[in-house]
This record gives structure tokens, sequence and C-alpha cells, in this order.
């Protein structure tokens, strides 16, 4: 079966929150996607540069990456073994920032997702975190751009991982992120709807 893309969220594009249904999602795709964004140098740079953090400035740039890696030759997927290790050498620290634009409205979510103060998550700020918080920013970064795949658009899969879900036992999906089964059973949530279950 063929795997839907992500569609960017482009002016004028209405946002619609029904379900696009995917065909399946193609997880070592997604990987590799957001592999790309959290650890692109230019978008890197950009974050480093904001004289205020500002989430949704930075997710615009994340949208700008977005249509860059679209645009370019197919890469080939992410091997799990590749995930592995770069989540063990550590992401850069602008990686919680980055995820945290993709999912979250606020730095105070950002602190709580991460565990982490904002002087804290400030201070790691072109330094190499832990494998802990770079599983984590991969984490959101992989359920986000898989809701997005499902639902047609990044504001679409934002919404679903932030609503609370009877299939989860009444959990919002991004409060099962913290660990992996729980990452786990969100992704299987969204296999599910993109096979045709209900939303």
């Amino acid at each position: 079966m063929e795997a839907v893309r992500a569609k960017i969220p482009r002016p004028g594009r209405p946002s619609s929150h029904a379900p696009v249904r995917a065909a399946s999602l193609a997880f070592a795709e997604l990987d590799a996607l957001s592999l790309a964004i959290i650890t692109d140098k230019q978008l890197q740079r950009r974050v480093r540069a904001l004289e205020k953090v500002d989430l949704e400035a930075i997710r615009a740039q994340i949208e700008k990456v977005l249509l860059r890696y679209r645009s370019e030759a197919p890469r080939p997927a992410a091997q799990a073994i590749d995930l592995h290790r770069h989540v063990m050498e550590g992401f850069g620290g602008e990686a919680i920032l980055i995820s945290s634009a993709l999912l979250l409205d606020t730095l105070g979510e950002a602190e709580t997702f991460f565990h982490l103060s904002f002087k804290t998550i400030k201070s790691k700020l072109g330094q190499l975190l832990g494998p802990g918080p770079s599983e984590l920013a991969l984490r959101m970064a992989r359920a986000t751009l898989a809701a997005a795949e499902i639902f047609g658009d990044i504001d679409a899969g934002r919404t679903y991982l932030r609503t609370k879900n009877f299939a989860l036992g009444g959990a919002a999906p991004i409060d099962l992120l913290q660990t992996a089964e729980g990452e786990r059973i969100v992704l299987n949530e969204l296999q599910t709807q993109a096979d045709g279950g209900p939303v």
C-alpha cells in the first residue's frame, strides 16, 4: 500500500479536521522526516538566532524546512539503528524547541512535557541533549507528523493529539508520548484510523 505524504498547510487552504485516511503510515519515512527536521542545521541556527523564543515563529520555519525537504530528491527511509544512534549521541538542544513548536502552544507546555525549566531549555541551545530529552523530542515530532499524515496537515494533527480520545482511555494522545509504550499506542491508534477505524 502506498502512504499519503503529510500535507503542509498552505496559505488560503482551509484545514479540515476530518481524517484524510492514508492507506498506511510509512513509519520509516516518518522517522526520516522527523530526523531531518530535528537535525536541520539551518533550522537550528534560526532557532538560536531568535531574540525571543516564539513557538509560532519556529513552526513557520519548520514549514519552510518541510517544503524544502519535500522538493528534494527522495531520501532513503531512516533505519531504526540510525535513530537509536542519533538519540544516544543526543540531538542539538534546539530539538526541544523544534519538536515543541510542532505540537505545543506555549513554552510552559514545553517545560511540563520535557520536565525542564525554560532557563534550562534555553541553556541547552547549541549544546547536545542527553538521550532522555532527545527521545522525547523524537517522539513528539514523529507523532505530530504521523497525525498530520492522517488528518491532512499539521494543524489538524496537532488538534487530534491534544484532544481527549475515548479509544485511548479518555487520555489525549499527547499525554501518552512520555513513554515508548504510550507512543506505540498513539501510533497504533493513528494506523487504525488510517485503515478506516473510528476517530
